[in-house]
């Protein structure tokens, strides 16, 4: 039992170091050296989990969406109505400020990194932007029963993918803050 919980911690420990390391330097210019780096995990160890970068993507998206799951059931749980649920996911980049502004999005940049010469690891990356766009729906179609909450929830996703690209092209922190005040006050406007 021991060995295997040893086992499952390095391997979640490589998936962690993996998922920081694409985001601040993207999947083309990641290494086995980096990760094994990163990870304070051997190289030759991490193949032992791993026997491809595709591979270890695979798992980072799999922890990401797992992440991603745990925090919008718990938003679900404790954020009363759709309106407010819907704010609070405007705020994350705002708490992430500092990460969006360096690095961008990090669903937004690794799938337009991904997109340019690996596409069907693209079509794996957007996972994650998809489970936000799904609940993203959810959230319209409860606050507005009646309207197009497609359109609606592509709109949003929109304005928040695009202020964080922004945003980290010129490196500005008032766009996040101007921005996500604005698309609040969309919101606002959409619920009366």
């Amino acid at each position: 039992m021991a060995a295997r919980d040893k086992t499952d911690q390095t391997r979640q420990k490589i998936i962690q170091a993996t998922d920081d390391l694409l985001y601040h330097k993207g999947f083309n210019l990641m290494s086995f050296s980096d990760i094994a780096e990163a990870s304070d995990v051997p190289r030759g160890n991490i193949y032992y989990y791993f026997k491809t970068k595709d591979e270890v993507l695979t798992a980072v998206i799999q922890y990401r969406i797992s992440q991603m799951k745990n925090m919008l059931d718990e938003w679900n749980k404790t954020i009363p109505g759709p309106l407010e649920r819907l704010k609070r996911y405007t705020r994350i980049p705002l708490n992430e400020m500092h990460d969006v502004i360096q690095y961008g999005c990090p669903i937004g940049t690794l799938n337009s990194e991904l997109g340019k010469v690996q596409r069907e690891l693209q079509i794996e990356s957007k996972q994650p932007l998809t489970i936000f766009k799904r609940w993203i729906k959810k959230q319209f179609n409860e606050l507005i029963p009646n309207a197009d909450a497609e359109s609606l929830t592509t709109h949003f996703l929109v304005r928040t993918q695009g202020l964080a690209m922004i945003a980290y092209i010129y490196k500005d922190e008032k766009i996040i803050q101007n921005e996500v005040k604005a698309l609040n006050q969309w919101l606002d406007q959409l619920a009366s």
